[in-house]
């Protein structure tokens, strides 16, 4: 039988997991998730790309577009006090945009201790919301931090219990992706894991009887959903030309290993729960509102040090940086 007929008959339990080592397999799930969050910001911590999207007023202000399906969980728009009410007096509204309505998508913000003194939302009666589904069941949330001022505290109103789905309101508008995307990047990237150097010996000694029949099934899936394309690959730096998997900023081949184990922690700075790994999820272009570059074809595998001098920028405009740094140090760039 060949392997897109295995493909199909173990289509009903196929996983992009399918062979591949426990770790690594968690690793490509997680990045259909959200980055980490602490409990004292808005935003929710490791939840799925497709959750309720929160957009800054100002970005709504200068037209954010949305992804052509819509959020599939719903935005809301957080306006600061300040963008809200006017400065004189406190309690007079600003013109915001006809499209949006307090409650319903729209909430206030607060984020600093001046803001909830002058405009405490008890002046205005209002509520902390509690939904993420309109109406919103309120028409604020609070993330102030404590200060050392007597009978100052830290206030956190709104998204913060299981009531309310658990903790913070939403996720960043530059993490968004769509289910479908999600699944279709997640067979990319374990298409990439096993293109990776050592993969096979890997997940053998991990236990998998068939590693290589995997490998193929994974392959034949990702051509029926046209995750293949290997010159597109090439030309965005995520296989080379004897299509290994390589860094998007380096060139250099990933190692299977690399996915998997710890990155070296510097003398004296060592902490003991460290879970970053010598090689993670990529971004060739980087993660912008309005976007939605967390998408196939723009996700690889690449060094822990090459991602996070890439993080914010992308391979095109950090590489642009590297060259200047080079010839400002008198290095020739062919």
């Amino acid at each position: 039988m060949t392997a897109k007929k295995n493909a199909k008959a173990k289509n009903t339990r196929l996983s992009y997991k399918l062979g591949l080592p426990a770790a690594i397999a968690r690793k490509v799930e997680k990045t259909g998730q959200t980055r980490g969050a602490e409990k004292d910001t808005v935003y929710q911590n490791r939840v799925l790309r497709c959750s309720t999207v929160l957009i800054p007023l100002s970005s709504w202000k200068v037209g954010v577009v949305p992804p052509p399906e819509g959020f599939e969980n719903g935005y809301i728009v957080l306006a600061h006090p300040e963008e809200y009410f006017s400065d004189t007096p406190p309690t007079s509204k600003l013109d915001l945009p006809k499209d949006l309505q307090l409650g319903k998508d729209l909430l206030v913000f607060y984020e600093t201790r001046p803001q909830w003194i002058r405009y405490h939302p008890s002046h205005y009666g209002w509520h902390p919301a509690h939904s993420r589904i309109p109406p919103l069941g309120g028409q604020y949330l609070a993330r102030v931090p404590d200060t050392t001022s007597p009978g100052d505290s830290l206030e956190r109103h709104g998204y913060i219990d299981s009531k309310t789905g658990g903790q913070g309101a939403g996720i960043r508008i530059y993490e968004y992706a769509s289910k479908t995307e999600i699944e279709a990047t997640k067979y990319q990237l374990s298409f990439l894991v096993w293109q990776t150097e050592g993969i096979i010996d890997m997940a053998r000694e991990e236990g998998t009887l068939n590693p290589e029949e995997c490998k193929a099934i994974i392959e034949a899936k990702c051509q029926d959903m046209g995750l293949i394309d290997l010159n597109l690959l090439q030309k965005n730096r995520i296989i080379d030309s004897q299509q290994r998997t390589v860094c998007p900023l380096c060139l250099k081949p990933i190692l299977a290993q690399e996915l998997a184990s710890r990155v070296e922690q510097a003398e004296g700075r060592n902490v003991p729960d460290l879970t970053v790994t010598t090689a993670n999820l990529f971004h060739v272009k980087e993660l912008k509102a309005g976007v939605y570059n967390h998408c196939r074809y723009n996700l690889g595998w690449g060094h822990h040090h090459c991602n996070a001098a890439a993080r914010d920028w992308g391979v095109k405009r950090t590489l642009k940086w590297m060259e200047e740094v080079l010839t400002n140090n008198g290095k020739i760039i062919n």
